[in-house]
This record gives structure tokens, sequence and C-alpha cells, in this order.
């Protein structure tokens, strides 16, 4: 690992790569993390760019680390850093954020970052229908996709409404999730009653947050499944990996800790008519999940972006970050050689939490537990052939 501080450190860094260097963004450890690994093990230069030097991955031999100005506290600041980063490349760089709020910000500046980078994904105005979920939801409407019971309230006059005839336990999704973490550190809200309903919306709307209000399809973790895939200029997907979820933190609105390969044909004649709808390329993590009412598969959300779990089809057979880096630059996609099946994805410290929770409320037995870790694994953080950035996240203070 080096930390690049100066700008003759940053030209040294240069000067010593003869491949387009990926540039990773963003904060997210498990996300950063894999992309980079992804990138890395194909022999892909990469910078890692984030606001903090206390950042487990920069510790990745398959990286190296940079401070950045932030994102959404000082996105001007941030632009011009990715600005004076470019200006000095020999060759257009590829920028991978992990994140919306770096996902937002790189397209607002599009025009302006293509002098120096490729941005392999669909501009502002096309991603927007993907992480505005008020737009997001709309669309599905209008493609007659199934999704969860939604609506969409103009102010509290709507949500008094909404609250008398809706089931609860409900779920408050902010249009945009990359400010709403940011400011109440979760994805959404959900209410229980009619009073916690209007409370929350009321919460949400004091920092300026437009949500949208939908059932929660019921049933356990494992109905929640995941599709993932590079789709390129001609809409079409590349590399196409599909996932079930074994168990989650926090339980019920959480991210999926601990997950296993599937292949189930369905989830791609879900995704694909939608992608190909709004005329979207870019890498896409697409969560669906199976309502045990009607046994139809639902469609959650899409992120337009690298993904927690993205090491996991690297390791059978689909590296989708190295398949976005080899359509930016121009170079034909590699068609995976062998595709592995019936392998894990685990991060350890979450799945500890989850799985302690599951054992408390008699969901889970202690047995049961230990089983479920046999067979093949690939890990968050953990990795024999790049073994420091766990060993630095056994240190309380360091960011994960």
């Amino acid at each position: 690992m080096i930390l690049l501080t100066s700008e003759k450190t940053i030209k040294k860094f240069i000067e010593n790569t003869e491949e387009p260097i990926a540039v990773v963004l963003g904060k997210y450890i498990t996300v950063g993390l894999g992309a980079v690994r992804c990138l890395g093990r194909a022999k892909v230069p990469v910078l890692w760019l984030d606001s903090s030097s206390k950042h487990v991955g920069f510790h990745s031999k398959y990286c190296t680390g940079m401070i950045c100005p932030h994102p959404r506290n000082t996105p001007n600041q941030y632009i011009d850093c990715l600005l004076n980063i470019g200006s000095m490349l020999n060759k257009k760089g590829v920028l991978f954020p992990v994140r919306d709020v770096e996902v937002i910000n790189i397209l607002k500046f599009r025009s302006q970052l293509e002098k120096y980078f490729h941005l392999p994904m669909a501009n502002l105005e096309i991603s927007e229908i993907l992480f505005n979920k008020n737009l997001f939801y709309k669309r599905l409407e209008k493609l007659n996709i199934a999704h969860a019971k939604t609506y969409f309230p103009n102010d509290i006059s709507d949500v008094e409404k909404v609250s008398k005839k809706i089931n609860y336990p409900c779920v408050l999704k902010p249009f945009y999730s990359a400010s709403f973490v940011l400011d109440f550190n979760t994805k959404a809200f959900i209410a229980n009653t009619s009073s916690q309903l209007i409370n929350l919306y009321k919460k949400a709307l004091s920092k300026n947050h437009e949500v949208i209000i939908q059932e929660i399809i019921p049933g356990n973790v494992r109905n929640m499944h995941g599709l993932n895939a590079y789709y390129d200029k001609t809409f079409s997907p590349n590399g196409v990996f599909m996932y079930r979820r074994i168990r989650e933190w926090p339980h019920g609105m959480g991210n999926g800790c601990y997950i296993e390969s599937v292949r189930i044909p369905e989830l791609e004649k879900i995704i694909t008519p939608l992608i190909k709808d709004i005329k979207y390329h870019g890498i896409i993590d697409a969560e669906i999940r199976k309502d045990p009412r009607d046994n139809e598969f639902k469609l959650i959300e899409i992120n337009s972006r690298c993904w927690m779990q993205c090491s996991l089809p690297a390791r059978c057979g689909i590296n989708i970050p190295y398949f976005a880096y080899l359509d930016a630059i121009g170079k034909n996609l590699e068609k995976p050689k062998e595709i592995l099946e019936n392998i894990k994805w685990l991060y350890m410290w979450e799945d500890i939490h989850s799985s302690f929770k599951s054992i408390i409320k008699r969901d889970l037995s202690f047995l049961d537990w230990i089983r479920s870790y046999k067979g093949e694994k690939e890990y968050s953080i953990f990795a024999k052939d790049d073994i420091v950035p766990f060993l630095y996240s056994l240190i309380p203070f360091y960011q994960q």
C-alpha cells in the first residue's frame, strides 16, 4: 500500500503504470475492496480515493490509496481533485463509484470529467431513473413490472390518507437514498402504526427528503434474490450473475451479509426489459424479492454501481468490474471460461450480529449456524492473497 499525499507522488505512481488506471471512488470497505481486488487481480492499476486516511482498503496490495475532499460536504473541491488527477494521466482513466453520492457527483460533472476519464455508465438523466425511487417505481408501474404496492404522497394530507389503508408494517423510502443515509444512518424508515407513519414522514421532511410509501413484502431473508451484470452500450447483459440471501444485517431492511450463488433465469427476464426501455448501460445490482403470497418475483431496486458483494461473481468466473473496464477502454470483453456454482460470500462481522440475533429469537439454532458455514466461500475483507486489510480491520479506530 502506498498513500499518495502530494502531486509529486501522484505523478510517480502514474509514470509507473502502462495500462489505463481504474479510479475507485468511495469509502464503503466491502464494496471498494471487492472492486479493487476484481480489477487488481486482472492486472489493472488501481487508485482508490477517499476522504479519510484511516481506511482499511488503502492497505490492499491491489491499490494505491489517496486522500481526497468529501464528495458531499465539498463537492466542487472533490471534482477539482479528480480533474487535477486526470490532467496528469497519460491515458484516460476509468471511474468506479461505490456509493450513490459519488455516482451523482461524477454524472453531474460528466462533461468536464470525460476529458480525462471514461465513465462506464449511462448519463445522469437515464441513471436517475434507477437511483431516484420516485422515478423508478413510476417506471415499473408504466412497464407493468411486478413490485411492492407503492404510494406517492405529495404532502401530509396524502400521507394521512395512505396511513388509513396501507398494511403495517410499511416502509418510507427517500427519493435519493445517498443523502438520506448520511442524515439518518439508515436507508429507509419502517412504520408500525398510522401515527408513526405520519411522524416519520415529518421527520424525513425536516431534512428536506421527499419519500414514497411502500408495503413490505412478507417472507424470510431467503426470499431476497439479486442479479448482477454489466450492460453494454447495446443494452445487452454481459456476465449475468444471480444470488440468494442466507442472512442479512440489520434484520428486515439490511444488506446481505451471507449470500450464495444461484441460477434463476426468470430474474434476467424481469431486469433486461427495463434496462432496454430506459436505454441504460453500465454495472447493475438488482434486488428482487419472491412474494410467498403469489410466488411472484418482485423488483425492489437497482443500484447503478459496484455493490457490496461484487467479489463473489468474480470468484465464480464473472468479473463484472473488469468487464466494465475493458468495454470502457475499447477492448473486447472476455467471456467467462468456466462459471463455478455453490459458492458463498460472507461478511463475518455483520453475519455474527445477524446470527446471534436470530439465535436469541429462536429462528436459528447454534448448530445450524455452525453448519451453514460449510462449503467454499469468498470473504468480504479476508483474502489469502491480500491479508493486510483484514489485519487492519481488527484495529478498532480503523474505518470499515
